[in-house]
């Protein structure tokens, strides 16, 4: 999911930081951190989180976390956590709750491998 600048939307965005309209719902910033799942997509075996930001319109705040969750969900991820934040809108309003974007996925390396060192032999 990409998040269109161009146009009205550009237009609409700099009216708002102008304050001269308002949206009818909040913007939300959403990071959502969650583990891969396996059985619904092929993940590389050496990554075991991932953590990505969602852009939604909704009413309140848990109602923006849920739909980046569920937005994720799709793509093969299962939500741990989930912190939104009402950021200023980049497109047009919505009239209903909508995730509309997201960034590229931050891997998380497993804990197996994070912390090991490499062996080296001495010959």
């Amino acid at each position: 999911m990409k998040l269109k600048r161009g146009g009205p939307s550009r237009l609409w965005a700099a009216l708002h930081r102008a304050r001269l309209v308002r949206a009818r719902m909040p913007f939300w910033r959403v990071v959502v951190e969650g583990k891969l799942n396996r059985r619904a997509k092929r993940w590389p075996q050496k990554f075991d989180a991932a953590v990505a930001a969602v852009f939604v319109w909704a009413r309140t705040i848990e109602e923006a976390e849920a739909l980046a969750s569920l937005a994720l969900e799709e793509e093969g991820l299962v939500a741990m956590t989930a912190d939104a934040k009402k950021c200023a809108p980049a497109a047009a309003p919505r009239k209903t709750p909508l995730a509309v974007a997201r960034t590229e996925f931050g891997f998380l390396e497993r804990a197996d491998n994070a912390g090991a060192k490499p062996s080296r032999s001495r010959a």
